[in-house]
């Protein structure tokens, strides 16, 4: 038996049912390379798209405003794009942390990609994630609930973001 109080146990997550018994069709191999199919079997909530990439946002943000960069094409790795490829996905990196930086105001960005399961990748299809961090992270729930909560709504990102476009349609 644990002396923890029920309400130090759990995070109540009604809409957490509905995401668990949401199953990816069978005949869907790669939730991003059906994203830019344009499946609407699956979420995509973009910010920017073109023939090369897209840039949308994390259905399931580790802070909010986390963005992601992906190429349409599926590969799995870095060795795999070709030299422009590579280029073309860091240029808007790079533009997607100036958007970051005007829209959202972070104290700092995380940028990350992993590669294999063993590194943290849940989808295996490469992906560059931008994380905005922010000088208050850590209030009540984060540090006594480790839970985190997140300040906007992912529609309210997504047309905020949307509304600074400008800054990623000229990235190459």
């Amino acid at each position: 038996m644990t002396d923890l109080k029920p309400y130090e146990q759990y995070l109540w997550s009604p809409k957490r049912e509905e995401y668990e018994n949401t199953e990816i069709p069978e005949d869907i191999d790669c939730i991003f390379c059906a994203q830019a199919e344009g499946d609407d079997r699956v979420t995509k909530l973009e910010v920017f798209e073109d023939d090369f990439l897209m840039v949308e946002l994390n259905i399931f943000p580790y802070n909010t405003g986390h963005l992601l960069v992906v190429p349409k094409r599926h590969v799995n790795s870095l060795t795999e794009l070709e030299d422009e490829e590579r280029n073309r996905l860091f240029a808007m990196v790079a533009k997607v942390q100036e958007l970051q930086e005007e829209v959202v105001d972070p104290a700092g960005i995380d940028v990350g990609i992993n590669i294999g399961e063993a590194a943290g990748e849940s989808i295996p299809h490469l992906h560059v994630q931008l994380v905005p961090i922010y000088e208050k992270d850590r209030g009540f729930m984060e540090t006594s609930l480790d839970t985190k909560v997140m300040k906007k709504s992912l529609t309210d990102m997504q047309e905020e973001y949307r509304e600074r476009v400008d800054i990623l349609e000229d990235y190459w």
